[in-house]
Order: C-alpha cells, then sequence, then structure tokens
C-alpha cells in the first residue's frame, strides 16, 4: 500500500505547531518531520494548517438522519459523508430522553459500527467513527427537560441504568442531584461510563458534591441549567469554580452568547473546554433551541472570529479535549505517531477545509498528485 505524504503543512498538535511534513502508513501516523519516502502520494500543504480530525460528543442527527428516530443506514451513511467533509472524523451518536424499548432499540442498532477501527456504510463511502454511545436522559430533572419529553424521565435509579447502559456506552448526561449519595455515578464508574451534569436543577451545593462524588463534566454549559446568579450561583457557578471538571459549550452564538463564551475560557481555561454542536434532525428553528444546525468546523471559525481563542486552541477544543475525556488521545484527536490518520487540512487565511483524511485515505476534496522519491 503506497504511503501518504503530507508536505510542508503548518502541523498542529496538542504540544506544539511547526511547518513540516507528515507521513501516512495505511490508516496510521507514522512519523512527524522532514521526510523522504520513496513511492509515496503527495498532498501539498504548503500554506495550510494540518490537525486532528474534530471530534464531537453530542450529535442527535442532521439533515436527513435522525438519532431519536427509527434509524437506518442510508441515512447515517449520508450524514456521515456531510460530516466527514466538514472535518468532523469522530462523533458520539446521541439518544435523548425517549421510550425506553426505543431507546434500546437504537442502541442495539448501533452496535454494528460502534467501535474505533473504519467502518464503511459501503465499499466506497466510510462512515464517520463512532467510539460509542452518548445518552443525553433520560434520567434528568423534570425542571430542566429542555425538548426532553417529561412523559419519558425516570428516576436516577441503578436499575434503570443497568437497563440502558452496555459495554458501548462511554458518556452519559443526567441530574446528578437525583442521586445525592452517589451510588449511580460510582456504578457508572465501574462501567467505564463518563458521567457530566446537564439538564440539572442542582443547587451550588448539590453540582460541588457530584463533582466530589466523580462527575468531571458538564453538558452544554448554560444551556438546561439554573442560570448564574450573584446569589445563588448554581451548577454553573460550581463548574466555573472546580479546577477538575471540563464544560461543554455549543459556540453558535444562539445557544451561548459569545461574551459568555468568552467568559467560560477565561474561568476554565483552554484545557478544560469542550466544544460540541448538539446538531440535530431538527436544528435550530425560528430562534428556537432544539439542538441545533451548527457542524463542528464552523464552531471553530466562530471561536477564531469572536477572537476568544486562536485556531490551534479552537481546535483542541474540539479535538483533543474531547478525546481526552474518553481515555482515547492516543487514537483520536491528536497528531502523534500510532494515531489514527484522521486529518484536516485547513486554508490558513479563510480557515475553509481544503482536505480531509480519513482512516489514511483522501476524500477527494482537492485531488493528490502521486509522487515518486
Amino acid at each position: 500500500m503506497s504511503k501518504l505524504l503530507i508536505k510542508g503543512g503548518h502541523i498542529i498538535t496538542p504540544t506544539e505547531q511547526r511547518i513540516t511534513d507528515l507521513l501516512v502508513d495505511g490508516n496510521r501516523i507514522a512519523a512527524i518531520g522532514p521526510c523522504s519516502e520513496a513511492q509515496t502520494i503527495e498532498v501539498d500543504a504548503r500554506d495550510c494548517y494540518v490537525t486532528p480530525g474534530l471530534f464531537d460528543i453530542q450529535v442527535n442527527g442532521g439533515p436527513g438522519c435522525d438519532f431519536w428516530a427509527e434509524l437506518n443506514w442510508e441515512s447515517i451513511g449520508s450524514f456521515s459523508q456531510s460530516l466527514l467533509s466538514s472535518g468532523v472524523t469522530s462523533i458520539l451518536p446521541t439518544l435523548i430522553t425517549g421510550d425506553m424499548a426505543r431507546l434500546k432499540s437504537n442502541r442495539d442498532f448501533l452496535k454494528e459500527q460502534l467501535g474505533l477501527p473504519g467502518k464503511r456504510s459501503s465499499e466506497e463511502k466510510p462512515l464517520v467513527r463512532m467510539p460509542g454511545i452518548h445518552f443525553e436522559g433520560p434520567c434528568l430533572s423534570p425542571k430542566k427537560p429542555g425538548v426532553h419529553p417529561v412523559q419519558h424521565l425516570k428516576p436516577l435509579e441503578k436499575e434503570v441504568l443497568q437497563e440502558l447502559v452496555d459495554e458501548n456506552t462511554k458518556l452519559i448526561t443526567m441530574a446528578c442531584e437525583l442521586d445525592p449519595d452517589g451510588n449511580c455515578v460510582r456504578y457508572l464508574a465501574e462501567k467505564n461510563v463518563a458521567v457530566s451534569l446537564g439538564h440539572s436543577n442542582a443547587t451550588f451545593e448539590e453540582a460541588q458534591q457530584a463533582f466530589a462524588q466523580g462527575v468531571k463534566i458538564m453538558t452544554h454549559t448554560f444551556n438546561a441549567l439554573p442560570p448564574l446568579h450573584h446569589r445563588e450561583p448554581g451548577a454553573v457557578g460550581a463548574a466555573l469554580l472546580d479546577k477538575n471538571v471540563h464544560c461543554c459549550v455549543i459556540p453558535d452564538g444562539l445557544h451561548v452568547a459569545p461574551p459568555m463564551v468568552q467568559l467560560l475560557l477565561q474561568m476554565k481555561g483552554i484545557e478544560h473546554t469542550v466544544l460540541v454542536t448538539d446538531i440535530a434532525a431538527i436544528g435550530t428553528s425560528q430562534g428556537g433551541l432544539v439542538g441545533s444546525s451548527l457542524v463542528l468546523d464552523d464552531g471553530v471559525r466562530n471561536i477564531v472570529k469572536w477572537q476568544i481563542a486562536s485556531f490551534a486552541e479552537a481546535v483542541r477544543m474540539a479535538s483533543y479535549n474531547p478525546a481526552c475525556l474518553l481515555g482515547l488521545s492516543d487514537l483520536i484527536g491528536n497528531i502523534t505517531p500510532g494515531a489514527f490518520a484522521d486529518i484536516v487540512i485547513w486554508d490558513r487565511k479563510t480557515l475553509q477545509i481544503k482536505n480531509v483524511i480519513f482512516d489514511g485515505k483522501i476524500l477527494n476534496r482537492e485531488p493528490a498528485r502521486a509522487l515518486v522519491v
């Protein structure tokens, strides 16, 4: 198999930035640095940023694909193509509150394609990586349901989690104040499931208690949570002050105003902030918040446009940080030898995507040219 040589790009990793080459062998990153490998296919990345593929851990669906509804591979395959063309190479399909039979049916349907190895919906079309499932609900506060149907909310009890959670569950959003003793948090920790506080009416003290019990993430910070108030800081205040908590945020300018995103970053720092889209088949409609219509590459550009963080910092929050949260940063969301070759090439001036390489294969945004060195 020919190797890919990504030549002369401005490579961004979590620890450094430099203009150099990147060698891909098969579906893995082989080396970073000047390279003169023979029999390679060269991708010209001069005047371009070279970054890891983006990783969105809150994806409810998109145009023509609805993870809330009955699933089929045709719609998921088409949705995957649109995500990959936008530089999103990994997602957690997110199943929101609903009838338990439907939740389990969709969970079981997705099992066929869950996991890190690249899967394909057909001979020609790859599917975006899906390392596991994010359950957003059903153990949420009836006081902060958002669009989650209240008739399907469940108490936060171990028996409910045992019915729903399996080895493919990577993340669960829940109202942790419904589990004051932390029994459910401990159960999920034993199952290697990350817990995120969200759709919660927790007080400052209740959130502090949940974080002390092991909850380390907040779902779409500021949304479906008590507002930050000068006398009642609530769960958001607790998350902002806890150095161990990672805050997810939707950077579309609608769910959260840009100055509030800036406040979040100043409080949490780049290392403890994660960009998500909460993209849904319905999306934002007439100003309403029913999921979003945002794709993660636009979120990265928004952060830069709002002058809140640098491009490298925005990419980190949309790739490396979520991968770290789930213990996957050696394989995805990173440019490092041994990681999957999921790579995005961006024009340095416009920040538009010029090329996407997924699982070591060029996705034909721009033609590569064969080069024999």
